[in-house]
């Protein structure tokens, strides 16, 4: 698919320095420049000025109150209509050369709705983002710690120790950088709007699969992604972990029937609060707090 009618959406929150070299990395990667549009989610801090002038040709949304990641995405979808729509954190930056032509060729390809590249740490160590929608068995594996010894082709649906190494179909993944076929798009109305922010990208992946879309990983597209750059400046590790808990428990319980959506809730809760008691043990406070604020966002309290 010809690069002409992709949509790339970056949304901005007080990061204007890391959307800038976001959007430039996908220009230079071939996105046409007027093919990016820049979500300000009311940053208040400069960022739209600084867009106009340093990516005159991108399409600037400023909106006139945070509307979260969600609704900030899908305004920005809105503003440019596309064949294909490629949503990218403001910190996250193409890596590997034609990246971008690789995510939108495989949601061209006929019954693929979504597809997720490799994501780097600054580093350059894996990011692993590969994930399985969550549900019993799964939660039951992760939760009692063996999921680090489960076969290779079979953690991507158990676990997520899966080495991220060859493009096949997946079941979800944390979207830092997500494509997504311009019809799927339509069909699925984009991001779910109900919460602020978290989860979005899991239940994309998870209504794309119910409408019989495939998720693909691509080992050959390749992105640094720097984490939290935004989330990082507003609220401390642990209570981003209860936001992001408390986000993926709400889409558990819209997904999976009530006796399952409990089970599942309650083995992720189990599976979180064991490992902060070890944290604490061995004498990591700040990590046993983190894991704390996810056990509290599972458990809904």
């Amino acid at each position: 698919m010809t690069l002409d009618g992709v949509t790339a959406v970056v949304l901005n929150w007080r990061t204007p320095e890391h959307a800038v070299r976001a959007v430039r990395a996908l220009v230079d990667d071939g996105l046409p420049a007027d093919r990016a549009v820049v979500v300000d989610n009311a940053s208040d801090d400069g960022s739209v000025e600084r867009f106009r002038a340093e990516l005159p040709a991108a399409t600037v949304v400023a909106l006139e109150e945070n509307l979260g990641f969600a609704r900030g995405n899908n305004a920005g979808s809105a503003a440019l209509e596309g064949s294909a729509y490629l949503f990218v954190n403001s910190d996250a930056f193409v890596h590997r050369p034609g990246s971008v032509g690789r995510l939108v060729d495989a949601v061209a390809a006929p019954g693929v709705g979504i597809a997720v590249p490799r994501l780097l740490n600054e580093d350059l160590t894996l990011q692993p983002s590969v994930v399985p929608t969550s549900s019993p068995l799964p939660e039951l594996v992760r939760a009692s710690g063996l999921s680090r010894f489960v076969p290779n082709r079979w953690q991507p649906a158990l676990g997520t120790h899966w080495d991220h190494s060859e493009s096949r179909s997946i079941q979800a993944a944390t979207g830092a950088v997500l494509a997504v076929a311009g019809d799927a798009w339509r069909a699925l109305g984009g991001f779910a709007e109900a919460r602020f922010m978290y989860a979005e990208d899991l239940d994309l992946c998870w209504r794309a699969r119910e409408l019989g879309r495939d998720v693909r990983f691509l080992a050959d597209a390749e992105f640094v992604h720097l984490g939290s750059a935004s989330a990082g400046r507003r609220w401390s590790d642990p209570e981003r972990a209860e936001r992001v808990a408390r986000a993926e428990a709400a889409m558990i319980r819209e997904h999976l029937p009530r006796g399952r959506a409990t089970l599942t809730l309650a083995l992720m809760a189990a599976g979180v609060g064991g490992r902060a008691v070890v944290r604490r043990a061995s004498g990591d406070p700040v990590g046993a707090a983190t894991l704390r604020g996810w056990w509290r966002g599972y458990r809904g309290r």
